[in-house]
């Protein structure tokens, strides 16, 4: 059983108690015009404001397009070889489309609610994003970054010939993401400090931690070991954890794995700990406490202040998902204590791994 970050249409629209529709068509008023005020007032790059409008007027050189208007040439995907190059094809259903997407920060499965339009889709997400986040969401600028770092790699296999990976893909992405960043009002964190704070404090081991709910003496609690593994070359990454003290067969783990892609370690393990919460979620356990060996993952969760756009949501959504537990915390441990959720890792990362195991029956609530 493989555990998804699904963050589908309907899936987001159960959570949030949105009409698809009705969002579509606040949004769809604002553009009927021609004013695009909300493409217009978004905090991000000119070149991707101009980009979004000939994007959402279907006014992109797609093949399909071009085919319109009497070029002779193959309107095939290539990419993928397998479909017509139209928006839709290559920004949601193309096969590097939809890994990209679901691999990606934003969880997204692009194929998905296949009869809405590029538009209604496009400007849902967006109208969500801005809802929930804020008009300048850090999401709207990695969800427009991807659609930018998509058309950049497409180009760059017709016009240059190069080879489209989703890891091209994602570096056109972080391209995309520091060109905005440099944009951006530089934040002082130490401006209202007559001298900035001490280095890092040292806490014994297992001392340095973050409660997300709940009270500690209030019943048992379950383990769950956490690790990540990252290669840098590939940006393949893998996350591993494990139900810890739980009399089972040998030849089966109650935890899970599972592959991806990942921009950095820490990305990986804060990837890491947002499944773990979910399966302990779907296990039925009702009192948890992580074990990771990432102190930087604890001091993330411990403030409000992440510059890093690739880690807000995935730090918000483990904050979120900590808060439904009876007791919730993460704990900074050494590494030898994760060593087997490691090597569950490095397998998913080397292999391709991904599987879940839950337990037949959990009473620790």
């Amino acid at each position: 059983m493989m555990l998804y970050i699904d963050l589908s249409i309907a899936h987001l629209c159960e959570n949030n108690n949105i009409n698809p529709a009705e969002e579509v068509n606040e949004l769809c008023v604002e553009t009927s015009d021609g004013t695009f005020k909300t493409l217009w007032s978004m905090n991000i790059l000119p070149k991707w404001k101009l980009f979004l409008w000939k994007l959402l007027h279907n006014g992109i050189a797609t093949k399909v397009n071009l085919g319109r208007r009497g070029i002779q040439l193959s309107v095939m995907c290539d990419l993928c070889g397998a479909a017509e190059e139209d928006i839709q094809h290559l920004f949601r259903f193309c096969v590097i489309a939809q890994q990209v997407w679901s691999s990606g920060t934003l969880g997204i499965h692009s194929e998905l609610n296949e009869t809405m339009s590029f538009k209604e889709w496009f400007l849902f997400y967006i109208r969500l994003f801005q809802r929930q986040d804020g008009k300048n969401s850090p999401r709207c600028t990695y969800f427009i970054s991807t659609i930018w770092g998509l058309w950049l790699a497409r180009n760059n296999r017709i016009f240059r010939n190069e080879a489209t990976t989703v890891s091209v893909v994602f570096a056109f992405i972080k391209i995309g993401l520091d060109q905005h960043g440099i944009l951006q009002p530089q934040v002082r964190p130490f401006v209202r400090h007559l001298h900035p704070p001490e280095g890092n404090i040292t806490f014994p081991p297992g001392f340095f931690r973050v409660i997300l709910a709940g009270v500690e003496d209030q019943g048992p609690i379950s383990t769950i070991v956490i690790d990540g593994s990252w290669h840098k070359n590939t940006k393949n990454a893998g996350m591993g954890w494990f139900l810890e003290n739980q009399h089972i067969p040998n030849d089966r783990i109650l935890g899970g794995a599972q592959a991806g892609t990942s921009e950095s370690a820490l990305q990986t393990e804060v990837l890491a700990c947002l499944l773990s919460l979910r399966w302990a979620s779907q296990a039925g356990i009702g009192r948890v406490t992580i074990l990771s060996d990432s102190h930087r993952l604890v001091e993330l969760l411990h403030s409000d202040a992440t510059m890093d756009i690739q880690l807000i949501w995935t730090l918000a959504e483990i904050r979120r998902t900590g808060k439904t537990f009876n007791w919730c915390c993460i704990n900074k441990v050494d590494r030898d204590r994760v060593q087997d959720a490691h090597d569950l890792a490095k397998a998913a990362s080397t292999y391709l791994l991904s599987f879940s195991n839950f337990p037949f029956s959990f009473s620790c609530l």
